[in-house]
């Protein structure tokens, strides 16, 4: 018996942190190696105002980097005025910086940062794909560089004469690439590899228990553990990355917000596994021998026996509420809530036959507008006593002793 426990118990670990190892896995997986999600990130970044500026405010930095203005203006200027082309350019750049922000939030402006990130994750795929990683993955800014340029007055031509190493931002070099390529060859199959694993080792510690309910229960508490685990790791990871960027003021004020969103799947992740996690514990729960839900047992059998469509329908409806609240990913996701449906009618059939074979021939609940008097806890609690003895859980002695110690309790309260 307790080597039994003791395999339980392990089985039961080791299960939770192969969940919360598939969690990371596929947050990784899905931020590093899904495109769509990498445009949607890149422009979730651009739409927070804190980042759209310190972006805006590097791209000026490049733009007027390159003395490029200043050789423009010397060249408008009449030759008397053209000392002054360099003065004339910082005001100029001044009056950029303070419109980086808006001109970066034009519908122009976001269409174009979208198709740089898309180019460039696709090139990035394309080359650590490939059979040799080699060259390097830059994001081009040269429509931006252009649509800052137009919307301070310079001239169109002006980006053209960007220096090449200052119209893109280099995002993966050669050896980043062969490094990239690893973890793409591990995250092809170890995503998938942890979750098979993890659901494995679950299915067998249900297996092994005497007292599968609980161990269900259990299952679903080692969940929420995961996802409190995933949310602690995401917190403590943000905030090393803010120490570690406390030497770039203009990166340390918006690395909080750049963490927050480029992570927000794993958020995602964690709140859907304690979601998955609380379903199952109050699902646990509601099957046990406990007094309120057996209560909540006895109350619904009159309707499970003679409306059970009703319980279903009741069911679905939850489900589709669910489905239009949609508070984490996997309840808007048609495999997720396929999975769940299936998961939910399944206890609820299981729920309804233990609920008849415990109480057959449950009258209708009546409802009566009468205060309950103190007597009747003691005897819902005898009740409850007599039910579990019935039903095998108390065998006589364990019934007898626990009926004397409740009224023996009972008499002292009263005599106090």
């Amino acid at each position: 018996m307790r080597g039994r426990r003791i395999g339980v118990a392990a089985l039961l670990v080791t299960a939770t942190l192969l969940w919360t190892a598939f969690g990371f896995a596929l947050w990784a997986k899905r931020q590093l190696l899904d495109t769509e999600n990498w445009v949607e990130t890149s422009s979730q970044l651009l739409e927070d105002d804190e980042i759209r500026t310190a972006v805006g405010l590097a791209i000026i930095d490049r733009l007027y980097q390159s003395d490029v203005v200043a050789a423009r203006l010397e060249q408008a200027l009449p030759p008397r005025l053209a000392p002054l082309a360099g003065p004339a350019a910082s005001g100029l750049e001044q009056v950029a910086e303070r419109n980086a922000g808006r001109v970066l939030g034009t519908d122009a402006a976001l269409r174009a940062w979208e198709a740089a990130n898309e180019t460039a994750h696709r090139a990035l795929l394309r080359i650590v794909e490939s059979d040799v990683a080699s060259g390097e993955v830059s994001l081009d800014l040269k429509s931006l560089l252009a649509q800052m340029a137009a919307a301070t007055g310079l001239p169109a031509d002006a980006v053209d004469r960007v220096p090449p190493q200052l119209a893109s931002l280099q995002v993966a070099s050669g050896d980043d690439l062969q490094t990239a390529r690893d973890v793409l060859d591990a995250f092809k199959t170890i995503v998938w590899v942890l979750l098979v694993l993890a659901i494995a080792t679950f299915a067998g510690a249900l297996a092994l228990s005497r007292d599968r309910r609980r161990t269900v229960v259990t299952i679903g508490g080692c969940m929420m553990f995961a996802a409190v685990a995933l949310l602690a790791v995401r917190s403590l990871a943000g905030s090393a990355v803010t120490d570690a960027l406390a030497e770039a003021p203009n990166a340390e004020a918006v690395a909080d917000d750049v963490w927050a969103i480029a992570t927000s799947l794993l958020r995602d992740i964690a709140q859907g596994s304690f979601l998955f996690g609380l379903f199952l514990v109050t699902g646990g729960w509601l099957a046990g021998a406990g007094r309120r839900a057996t209560a909540l047992r006895r109350t619904s059998a009159y309707a499970l026996r003679e409306h059970p469509g009703l319980g279903r329908a009741a069911l679905a409806a939850a489900i589709l509420l669910l489905i239009v609240w949609g508070p984490v990913p996997w309840t808007q996701r048609l495999w997720g809530i396929a999975i769940f449906a299936v998961l939910a009618f399944a206890w609820l059939e299981w729920i309804r036959l233990r609920t008849l074979e415990q109480f057959p021939n449950e009258p209708p609940p009546r409802i009566s507008l009468r205060r309950p008097r103190r007597d009747d806890g003691r005897a819902a609690e005898l009740e409850r006593l007599q039910t579990l003895h019935e039903r095998g859980v108390l065998n006589q002695d364990e019934f007898e002793s626990e009926k004397a110690a409740f009224l023996r309790s009972g008499r002292q309260s009263v005599e106090i």
